[in-house]
């Protein structure tokens, strides 16, 4: 059974605008980045395991047979990691739209994800809330509007933004965002 947006939303709550991420590629660096570097580990991993079957399945002698299992089995986190670097960020950003829920209400955001499990970030939208508005040249509009400021294991002063990342009627969104912010009355789009 699926949920409904009203099933999370507090008594009297209106839902103004939902939405998801817009499909496609958006950290096209990023993915570059991950595969240009997990290519050596998937190769290294493929050529280690394969010459360890070849020792396997060559079977000239029990030593033989033991060093082709040890380097089979020394090269299956190489192929792991290489793989994983090489599709999991691609794989990642053509899945993020079908697991990706927005909602806006005339009180806060809902971001509804599910990946391994269901989760629900619910952001309230305050006069003193602090709204960051980011647009591409691809035609699509990051608004962010949740700020969790943190420090890391460095001592390094991080900030992890939360909001509607990717859509593509963010300015009217925006607009949205602003007009609840300022206490105005708002229909919804």
């Amino acid at each position: 059974m699926k949920d409904a947006w009203e099933d999370w939303f507090q008594k009297d709550e209106r839902l103004l605008w939902q939405g998801a991420p817009a499909p496609g590629q958006w950290n096209w660096i990023r993915n570059v980045f991950f595969t240009a570097f997990g290519i050596p580990f998937l190769g290294a991993g493929l050529f280690v395991s394969g010459m360890g079957l070849g020792y396997l399945f060559g079977l000239s002698g029990f030593w033989d047979a033991a060093l082709g299992i040890f380097l089979t089995a020394f090269g299956i986190p190489f192929m792991a990691v290489g793989g994983g670097m090489v599709f999991g960020s691609w794989v990642h950003d053509y899945m993020k739209p079908t697991h990706t829920r927005y909602a806006l209400t005339d009180r806060a955001g809902y971001i509804a994800t599910r990946f391994w499990k269901r989760n629900m970030d619910v952001v309230p939208i305050t006069p003193d809330t602090q709204v960051e508005i980011e647009e591409t040249r691809r035609g699509t509009t990051s608004i962010y509007f949740g700020f969790d400021h943190y420090t890391d294991s460095d001592g390094d002063r991080q900030t992890r933004k939360k909001g509607f990342e990717s859509i593509l009627d963010g300015r009217a969104v925006y607009k949205l965002i602003r007009a609840i912010k300022e206490g105005e009355e708002v229909a919804p789009i």
